[in-house]
């Protein structure tokens, strides 16, 4: 159970793009499966998922953000209240990336 909890918290680091913002500080914030969903037409081998994540920052903000990305078949689909940690920052929703 642990090694499929650990699985996909990898597989959803590789949904999140490295993308941190220089000009501000970086965030440890945790974010939450809401939604997650397989969509047809991916690569063979590869699974197209869109996720919606709330992501709440140390302050106790919130905010939504919806990553859509392929991912090797062999990971489990991200399930709806998985939680991990992620690097973030709030004025910009789509910089996030996964912290180990």
């Amino acid at each position: 159970m642990k090694l499929a909890i650990a699985t996909a918290a990898l597989l959803l680091g590789t949904l999140i793009e490295a993308q941190a913002s220089a000009d501000s500080p970086e965030l440890v914030c945790i974010a939450k499966v809401l939604y997650s969903e397989e969509t047809p037409f991916a690569p063979i081998d590869f699974w197209h998922v869109n996720v919606t994540l709330q992501i709440t920052a140390p302050d106790g903000r919130t905010f939504e953000t919806t990553l859509h990305n392929s991912m090797q078949s062999q990971m489990p689909l991200p399930r709806r209240g998985q939680t991990f940690r992620v690097g973030c920052d709030p004025a910009n929703p789509s910089a996030l990336h996964y912290l180990y």
